[in-house]
Parts: C-alpha cells; structure tokens; sequence
C-alpha cells in the first residue's frame, strides 16, 4: 500500500471499511424505498411511471454529479470534495422528509444524487491512490460486493420500515445513514498524494484521452449494462410481485435478498485462484455468456409458462451471480488505466455508467408488469450486447498499449 508522506497513513482495513461503506451508499439511496414505490404512488396520487422519475431524476443527477467532483477531487483532495458532497446529501434527505407533493419530493431526490454522486466516485479513487497490483483487484472485490450487495438488501430493509412505520421511515434511515458517514470521514486521512492543476486545457486533454481509450468505453458500457439488469429487475419487480402477483412487499424484499446473495456469491468467486482455474479475462466471456443463456431461458418460460414467482426469479438469480462474478474485473480494468488522474478517470467511468444506466431504466418504463415476455426480451438485448462488449475489451487488451495509444505525460 501506498501513501502520501504529507498526510498520516490510514490502516488498510479502516479504508476497507469506508470503501464499502461509501461505495453502498449511493446504490442504498437508490433501492431502500423501492418496495414502498406503489404506496407512494397513492399517497401522491400520482402513476407508477411518474413516482418512478424520482428514481429517475436521482440517477441523472448523480451521473452529472460524478463529473463535477472527480476533477475537483483531483486538484483540492478526496477529504474536502467528500465533505462537500455529504453535505448535499445529508441537506436532500432533510428536504425528502418534508416534500408536501411529488414535484418538490423528486427535486430533493436530485440534490441527494448529485451530492452522492461523491462517495461512490472517490471511494475507487482512493483505491487507486492507495492500493496496487493484487490488493488494487482485492479492494475492487470488496468494493463491488458492497455496491452490489446494497441494492438488494435495501429492499429488505425497507419493505420492513415500511411496513412497521410508513414509507417516510426508510428516508429517515437515510438521514441516519448520512451522519454515519460523516463519522467516518472525520477519521479519513487525505490519500492524494499530488494534486492536479484544475486548468481547462489540461483537463480537456485528460478526458479526451480517456473517452479515445478502447479498454474505458468497452468497460463502461459492459458495465452499465451489467448493473442495469439489477437495477431494472428493482424497479419493476415490486409492481410486478405486489401488483400483478398480489404478494406483500416484504415479499419481494426477500426476493431482491436471494438475488443480493447470488451477486455476492459472484463476487467472492473472484477470491478464488488457482491455475487450473480460468483467468479473470475467461470468467468475464463465461459470465457475459452464461447471463445470455439465463435470459433466453427466462424467454422461453415466458412464452409456455408465463409470469410466475419461479420463473421470474430463477433466470434473475443466475445472471445476478454473473453480474457479481465480472464486476470487480471490469471496475478495476476501467478505472486502473490512468492512475495519474484517478479521479477523473472515475468521475467519466461512473457518468457513462450511470447514464447507460438510466437509459435502460428509462425504456423499462414501458415494460408491462403484467407479463414476463417483455422484460425477459429486454433482458435478452442487454445480455448479447454485455457478450459483445466482453469480446471487444478482451481484444483491445491483448493489444500491447503502447501500440494501442500513446499515453499523453499527466498533465500536472
């Protein structure tokens, strides 16, 4: 591990623990309320399509957000940057408690994302600063089942909260939430060891190089596509089990856990090594591969059996576990190529993600919740273009990179 000789070090298991705790955050925002969607959607007398813009709204706003804060944390430090965005977050959860009808209630939702768009952005740029080789794939692992593992528990939490006190507990768990994360930032020291000057020209030059990089757009996209099919199956699954198949959402709170518990199988396989076993590039074709054989069979038992609880869950449980499987590999190939400026580096990756990511959410809109067959054709499309973007990345880094690009001096 290495760091600053400005700053006092942390203990590698104390930036562990940060790693997971602001890599979940985000994801945790996201997902915690969703099993209360269809309640909200009668309290404010609203459609499920438009309750869902919140969810929406959120998204963007942290997608933008990431390109705010990477380049500033790259010049003024990851402490400050941190604190600026928790102090955003913390303010929108105040405002999600008190929003009187939809309109003020999504505004409040775009602060939080936007504001927290800065702990799941520098907690991998605070991997790049502090970890590398195997501990740098190591750290990503932990950090990709903690931001995995959050949308899928987060359901159960909040079924339950919803359930026991009202769907306005699960933004008073947020709230919460954020002043933990304010105590573990008061004992983070800065791990950027040399700031980048904040000039235009130079920060235009960086970002054109990353974008120009083959390995970041196949990462990103494979990536946002990956984390779609989690996020989507989150969004529509509640309507489809409360509404469609007429279960509690404590219900599917648990189905979102069976799912959250594959994702973390996926990731802990990446743990395992040994020579007989594929490589972290073979697991990424296997997975990219199995996921699409998942779907196909969601497809077919769409078209002879129809909506049902196993036929929902059981193709979802296999590619949650591939989703899991290749994640850290991509995350740590995709934000690994430009130490020098980690934070931009990570602020483009997690903008293409999550706009990739809100793309998707936003034609599963129009998926019925009243059949399979949509949402299992969805899932097919998304599944093939992840195989196609696998093989693209796999070409590209069997590419030496001196040959694939001249990398530019860092700018500093």
């Amino acid at each position: 591990m290495s760091s600053s000789a400005k700053h006092p070090a942390n203990h590698p298991r104390f930036l562990l623990f940060l790693i997971c705790a602001f890599a979940s955050a985000g994801q945790l925002a996201i997902d915690l309320y969703v099993p209360a969607l269809p309640e909200m959607a009668i309290d404010y007398a609203t459609s499920a399509q438009a309750i869902q813009t919140s969810v929406t709204g959120y998204l963007i706003a942290y997608a933008f957000g990431q390109l705010v804060f990477g380049p500033l944390a790259d010049a003024f430090g990851r402490k400050r940057i941190l604190a600026l965005g928790l102090g955003l977050f913390t303010l929108g959860c105040v405002l999600t408690l008190v929003a009187p009808n939809l309109e003020t209630f999504v505004a409040a939702r775009i602060l939080q994302g936007f504001g927290i768009a800065a702990t799941n952005l520098l907690a991998k740029a605070i991997i790049t600063d502090s970890f590398a080789g195997q501990a740098l794939v190591h750290a990503y692992t932990y950090m990709a089942i903690a931001w995995g593992l959050a949308p899928i528990v987060a359901p159960v939490i909040g079924a339950h909260l919803q359930e026991a006190f009202g769907w306005r507990s699960c933004l008073v768990f947020l709230l919460i939430y954020s002043f933990a994360m304010w105590a573990i930032l008061w004992r983070y020291r800065e791990t950027l060891a040399q700031p980048v000057h904040l000039h235009p020209r130079t920060l235009f030059r960086n970002a054109r190089m990353v974008l120009a990089s083959p390995v970041f757009q196949s990462c990103f996209l494979a990536q946002g596509l990956c984390y779609s099919i989690l996020l989507v199956f989150n969004i529509v699954g509640p309507f489809m089990v409360q509404n469609t198949l007429h279960q509690p959402p404590t219900f599917f709170g648990y189905m979102a856990l069976a799912i959250g518990m594959m994702y973390f199988l996926g990731g802990i396989s990446n743990r395992i090594q040994h020579r007989r076993l594929p490589s972290a590039e073979a697991r990424l074709r296997i997975g990219a591969r199995v996921m699409a054989g998942a779907a196909f069979v969601m497809l077919v038992l769409a078209l002879t059996v129809g909506l049902q609880v196993w036929t929902l869950i059981t193709p979802v449980l296999v590619m949650g576990f591939c989703a899991g499987a290749m994640y850290p590999t991509l995350m740590a190939k995709g934000n690994s190529i430009f130490p020098h400026i980690a934070g931009l580096t990570s602020a483009i990756l997690g903008f293409a993600l999550l706009l990739v990511s809100s793309g998707m959410m936003g034609l599963a809109g129009f998926v019925s919740i009243h059949s399979l067959t949509p949402l299992a054709v969805f899932f097919c499309i998304v599944s093939l273009t992840v195989i196609l973007m696998v093989s693209k990345l796999l070409q590209h880094l069997q590419v030496p990179p001196a040959a694939a690009m001249a990398q530019p001096g860092p700018g500093r």
